[in-house]
């Protein structure tokens, strides 16, 4: 129930003020980037991953995830970003034939950029989440 936007004598503000309000812009990166803070549960050790963590993950990938303490999960990491790589060297590629027209095939490739930095980075993070989880670590979005 939201109202239904009568004014109310001669109050200059309208009563509805339940109404719904959107999300815009900007404002949508923190749902789409959580923080997370990770404790220890004896120790209280905490570890904080925030906003721009997502783009040095993105940027770095593997190297990130072993210097955020999760070594063992290099390899999966190592593994991921050659798969970026490899998905980035096909998609150049298939835009370089004669049938793609150049401004089209620049458009792809300054776009695929920023995307592949996004995704990688979002992975990454979820790899150093799953680990911190699994050795048993208190996992929580930070604020």
């Amino acid at each position: 129930m939201y109202g239904h936007g009568k004014n109310v004598g001669s109050a200059v503000i309208a009563v509805n003020v339940m109404r719904r309000r959107s999300i815009a812009g900007w404002a949508k990166i923190y749902f789409i980037f959580p923080p997370y803070r990770f404790t220890h549960p004896k120790t209280d050790e905490s570890i904080v991953v925030r906003r721009w963590s997502y783009l040095w993950a993105g940027l770095f990938g593997a190297f990130y995830v072993a210097w955020k303490g999760m070594g063992s999960r290099f390899l999966l990491a190592l593994l991921i970003n050659i798969g970026f790589t490899l998905a980035a060297v096909a998609v150049a590629g298939v835009t370089s034939l004669p049938l793609v027209p150049k401004r089209q095939q620049a458009i792809i490739l300054v776009a695929l950029i920023p995307i592949i930095i996004g995704v990688q980075g979002t992975m990454m993070i979820r790899l150093i989440k799953d680990g911190y989880r699994r050795r048993g670590w208190k996992v929580r979005q930070d604020d």
